[in-house]
């Protein structure tokens, strides 16, 4: 025992950190998270995916933290919130990163999704990639709106009206699910407590377990990144592929599906070339969510009123396109229904997009007929948010 003690510090970190190698396996872990070959084009704008993990990650921790304070009953939350802007400025510093990191990473996981869609890397063998990354950023959303109903402040409060409102527009089955979440014909207590385990049980479990497959599938398939690393340059594409696989070291993890996609033109490590710019990006964003969630905090409106007949609610930035689009269209509920159905239709399409993609183009130029249509709807989404910015505030 008095020998063991006195063995230099190092010597008793190898020998423990040996005996739980031999155990959990961690040096081949490691190794085959960091040692793994990546496309060389293209690198900084792969670096999407890696800062969405971070600020998924960012999003957990602040919430925990939240949780310690935050009292989930009709009476007590606005309370709880308050007592963290007034007496509290860590608490209230880290509300407010929860609410910028929150918004950061609806734009970094849109971004991602918008880099994939133009460089075609849902096509074969990514097709499950894409769909587990189309449901995550949903979710991400569903997070984001539940977690502007707990407050109860004003804010809170009529986006609980207005949320729990939307299924009333679905035929049959409609007014069966609002009662449900709202625990009755109007917003009250267990309206709260239901979104709060919404909030952080049911959407953060299915988001966990997305992340899972998702990362799963990406380390089956690889980064597939942009056109430009996969095309050919000679007669025999089968044998130059063939070489590149074999150049690779250690081997690129793509599966051999299509002969001009098989294997990246050049490959870099993945660690230190990828692993550093995906740390710098993520450096990068995490320090501008502290400086904003430090400046400007998350706002907290007056204690709920239902019955106030002078506020005006306003939508989440993220949903301003689909309020404005409400607003331009004639309130019926047959013309809500159709608004409602579109959304719903078109976010179904996105999720499906690889199934009915299948032409073996990926050069965003070869593919107009999903270029064109996708564009558009981006460029209304943005139009019908400016409109909806500058009907509100008037900039």
């Amino acid at each position: 025992m008095l020998r063991f003690a006195t063995r230099p510090l190092s010597r008793r970190f190898r020998s423990g950190y040996r005996w739980v190698d031999e155990r959990a396996g961690t040096t081949d872990l490691v190794h085959k998270g960091l040692y793994e070959a990546v496309p060389d084009r293209g690198a900084w704008a792969y670096t999407l995916g890696s800062a969405t993990l971070v600020l998924i990650v960012l999003q957990f921790f602040t919430g925990i933290f939240l949780l310690l304070t935050y009292v989930p009953s009709f009476a007590s939350a606005w309370d709880s919130l308050r007592f963290l802007q007034t007496s509290d400025r860590f608490g209230n510093w880290v509300r407010g990163m929860h609410l910028w990191s929150a918004y950061v990473l609806i734009l970094v996981i849109g971004l991602h999704m918008l880099r994939t869609f133009l460089s075609a890397s849902y096509k074969r063998p990514r097709e499950l990639n894409w769909v587990s990354g189309g449901i995550l950023f949903f979710l991400v959303l569903g997070l984001a709106i539940t977690g502007a109903m707990l407050p109860m402040d004003n804010a809170g409060y009529w986006t609980t009206v207005v949320v729990t409102n939307i299924p009333h527009y679905l035929p049959f089955i409609g007014d069966a699910i609002r009662t449900l979440w709202r625990g009755g014909d109007f917003v009250g207590p267990i309206t709260l407590t239901r979104t709060f385990a919404i909030h952080i049980w049911v959407l953060p479990f299915l988001l966990l377990a997305l992340i899972g497959a998702h990362l799963y599938l990406l380390r089956r398939h690889g980064e597939f990144g942009a056109w430009v690393n996969y095309s050919t340059t000679t007669d025999d594409p089968d044998r130059e592929i063939a070489e590149r696989i074999r150049r690779a070291e250690p081997p690129y993890p793509t599966l051999r599906i299509e002969r001009q996609y098989a294997a990246p033109r050049k490959t870099v490590g993945f660690f230190p070339n990828q692993l550093f710019k995906d740390t710098v990006v993520s450096i990068v964003l995490v320090a501008i969510i502290f400086v904003f969630g430090f400046i400007a905090g998350a706002p907290l409106d007056a204690r709920a009123d239902p019955a106030t007949l002078t506020y005006v609610p306003s939508p989440e930035w993220f949903y301003l396109p689909l309020d404005q689009l409400l607003v331009l269209t004639p309130q019926t509920y047959l013309i809500a229904f159709g608004v409602f159905l579109l959304v719903g239709l078109g976010s179904l399409a996105l999720i499906l997009l690889p199934f009915y993609d299948r032409s073996p183009a990926r050069r965003p130029l070869s593919r107009p007929e999903v270029l064109v249509p996708g564009l558009f709807l981006a460029f209304m989404v943005v139009i019908l948010a400016v409109l909806g910015v500058n009907r509100l505030y008037g900039l």
